[in-house]
């Protein structure tokens, strides 16, 4: 099943995966995006295999791990974008800094004072209690969890509600993420910190550094200087194996702190951040800490597109439009909610 989307950038250029030789432009200053329910799953054992064609596209894994995480994820081109380690050590060229960074994963640094983005005796973990393929849409599925993020002292410090969905598009795979945070056993208080919250560690050959990668960012900051800086979407580029393929995360308008804080490393570090305004800032007057009083929850929602080849910033911009709505963006007065 096909769900055709409108696009309206005055000039819509994509480039090709790989040589990124074959440019395809728009006859008219409207583009066709087409999302595709295409993917199929598997349910094993503590994971969840999303295919394409039966090969595999992500593995969603919960089981024997501080957190649940996503892990291979693969390019359209084949390539895989996100670092082995730790899940997979001994690789050839990759680094073991940061063993927390579990490929594409959710986790923050100050929630009522617990760490739950490092991994080790004294700091949290996420746990799932359950797990469905409710339809997210007629005819179509998306994987339903529920999870309790438990802090040292066994004690459950929140709950939360996520869902996944797995769409292609002309452009790759899409990934949409729904995070629902509730606070039911008192106020929950994510403090203004910059380690989160939703993120990517990439292959080391896409990094910035010792790297062929490159970053750019909706307010048209580019490289190192992406770091810290708010943006409605923050696309991260390089190679795999001599292949171009990158990531891009949207942030969605309805999002607490929307356009969102971007924790975005040389390195390979890839997150968006709504919560660390003062950390990135040096600046109190922006702490954007966040109180879910009890009984309360904060929902949020983040789309990630794997994409082969280089996208500009006017398509990227196009593509926000359509999977993640037509918020203001910092140059259109957006501010602190």
């Amino acid at each position: 099943m096909k769900i055709r989307l409108i696009c309206y950038p005055v000039l819509l250029a994509v480039f090709g995966c790989g040589d990124i030789s074959h440019q395809y432009t728009s006859s008219a200053n409207v583009a066709n995006v087409e999302i595709r329910r295409d993917l199929t799953y598997e349910a094993k054992d503590g994971f969840v295999d999303i295919l394409k064609d039966g090969k595999l596209v992500a593995r969603y894994v919960y089981k024997d791990t501080p957190r649940p995480y996503i892990y291979p994820l693969y390019a359209p081109n084949g390539e895989m974008v996100t670092r082995n380690y730790p899940m997979k050590a001994g690789v050839p060229g990759e680094s073991t800094d940061h063993p927390h960074h579990r490929s594409f994963w959710i986790g923050f640094g100050d929630v009522n004072g617990i760490d739950f983005w490092a991994e080790g005796e004294n700091t949290g973990k996420i746990v799932q209690t359950h797990i469905d393929f409710e339809p997210v849409s007629p005819g179509y599925w998306g994987i339903h969890t529920k999870n309790e993020w438990i802090g040292p002292d066994g004690k459950k410090v929140c709950e939360e509600e996520r869902r996944y969905s797995f769409l292609s598009c002309d452009y790759g795979t899409l990934i949409s993420t729904t995070i629902t945070l509730s606070a039911m056993n008192g106020d929950v208080k994510l403090g203004d910190t910059k380690e989160g919250f939703f993120a990517l560690r990439l292959a080391p050959t896409m990094q910035l550094k010792d790297g062929k990668g490159h970053i750019i960012n909706s307010e048209g900051n580019k490289d190192d200087a992406c770091w810290g800086k708010r943006a409605r979407w923050c696309d991260y580029t390089g190679e795999v194996n001599g292949k171009v393929c990158g990531v891009t995360i949207f942030d969605t308008p309805s999002n607490y702190n929307y356009p969102t804080y971007w924790h975005v490393r040389d390195y390979g570090l890839f997150a968006a951040n709504p919560f660390g305004g003062k950390a990135f800032t040096n600046d109190a007057e922006k702490d954007s800490s966040y109180t879910i009083r009890y009984g309360h929850s904060l929902r949020l929602v983040y789309i990630v597109l794997i994409h082969d080849g280089t996208l500009d910033a006017q398509t990227l911009n196009a593509i926000a439009d359509q999977v993640a709505g037509k918020g203001r963006g910092l140059t259109k007065g957006a501010s602190k909610v």
